[in-house]
């Protein structure tokens, strides 16, 4: 890696982690400072590459400890060595500009202020809104730091941006479940507040200091809004679909999720419910051209996100109805 020759076209997929625990190959990565191997890590490609220009050069290694995202992209881009070379020597400004951003020093400040343990195609995408939205950017830059959750709270929820919400979640540690949670729970407690023509609701979600308060916000409203239902609700392990308001209130009550807000809903929706590993799931579908079934919403036990391995099997459950009949 220190040597004069050019710097092998690296297949993109090929991850660190996914390298042979050979004897010879372990030595070699271990002789890697730890922080250069996880930086490289983050990302979901181009990572031997990105890891061979940190060792060949010091400002792509001074990038990756202090703009990460800006190191990989370099990387990424393709140019020719001898083209980041005289990049090497241009203002950060500069580089960002060659990069497809605009060339302003609140894009360098967004780049050095971002903490991200694992960059996916998700917030690749978070990024570009928030660097082509002036207000979002410069609510970010406020931050001490901007981390996952204070990325995707900004892409998704712009109004909250700068409330003592978003500065609280910011100095949080977190990671990417954490983020799909976070989005989930504040889009349930938007389209319930709507539904009951709730007003200054931006200022109380954004007045909650944790999501826990967040979620206490969304329980007292759905307690306030759920009608009562006598129909009893006993699930086993067979998929059952809804069909009448009384049962969707009844899961309602039982998973403390409005699931009730989607029942007049005439673009095809479905909703299904069963016991799965012992716990209940409702799962809320579309059905597309009459025939196949496309997956909108799921929950858990308690307005809970399902576990990546219970996604999976609720996947295959959608897979096999999606077969055709013979």
């Amino acid at each position: 890696m220190f040597g004069k020759q050019s710097i092998p076209n690296y297949p993109s997929d090929l991850n660190l982690s996914d390298l042979p625990a050979y004897s010879d190959l372990r030595f070699w990565l271990n002789q890697i400072p730890v922080w250069v191997v996880e930086s490289c890590c983050m990302f979901p490609h181009h990572q031997l590459t990105l890891l061979h220009y940190a060792g060949r050069y010091p400002q792509i290694l001074e990038l990756l400890d202090h703009a990460p995202i800006l190191a990989w992209k370099l990387v990424k881009q393709g140019f020719p060595e001898h083209e980041l070379l005289d990049l090497f020597q241009c203002k950060r400004i500069q580089i960002v500009e060659r990069l497809g951003w605009l060339g302003r020093s609140e894009t360098v400040n967004f780049f050095t202020r971002l903490r991200l343990r694992k960059v996916d195609s998700n917030m690749l995408t978070q990024m570009d809104v928030c660097l082509l939205d002036p207000q979002r950017l410069k609510g970010l830059n406020a931050l001490p730091r901007i981390n996952s959750m204070a990325l995707s709270l900004a892409a998704r929820f712009p109004s909250l941006i700068g409330h003592r919400l978003h500065v609280s979640l910011a100095r949080m540690p977190c990671r990417p479940m954490q983020c799909a949670s976070m989005v989930a729970m504040l889009d349930d407690v938007y389209r319930l507040a709507a539904f009951m023509q709730l007003e200054n609701v931006t200022q109380q979600i954004g007045h909650c200091r944790y999501l826990v308060e967040v979620d206490n916000l969304y329980q007292a409203w759905l307690a306030q809004s759920i009608k009562t239902t006598q129909r009893s609700f006993l699930l086993d392990d067979v998929p059952h679909q809804l069909t009448t308001l009384d049962e969707y209130y009844a899961l309602s009550r039982l998973q403390q999720h409005a699931w009730w807000l989607d029942f007049n809903d005439q673009d095809g929706l479905e909703l299904w419910a069963w016991r799965l590993a012992g716990e209940t799931v409702g799962v809320l579908v579309q059905r597309l051209d009459n025939k196949s079934l496309s997956l909108i919403r799921v929950r858990v036990g308690l307005n809970m996100l399902p576990s990546a391995k219970k996604l999976g099997m609720l996947e295959l459950w959608l897979a096999q109805r999606n077969q055709p009949e013979d």
